[in-house]
């Protein structure tokens, strides 16, 4: 593998981790209510309902690890 190649291969693990990185933080900088997390929650289900009709299931992949954040944060609230 040349150097270009190599280095259009790290540019893009680079991007997909600090990707994931990010959409992680988003959700525990902010500090929600319960109120705000079950809306949001709400909001995930119709996306993940609307994706599964699609068939977008890459698409469902992300939403459902949305959901896990979301429901481990309602969890923590208890």
């Amino acid at each position: 593998m040349n150097a270009n190649k190599f280095n259009k291969l790290a540019e893009k693990v680079a991007e997909l981790i600090i990707k994931s990185l990010h959409d992680g933080l988003i959700l525990d900088i902010q500090e929600q209510t319960e109120e705000d997390l079950l809306a949001e929650l709400a909001t995930l289900m119709t996306q993940m309902d609307f994706n599964l009709k699609l068939e977008a299931y890459s698409k469902c992949e992300e939403i459902k690890r949305k959901i896990i954040k979301i429901e481990n944060q309602l969890n923590k609230l208890k």
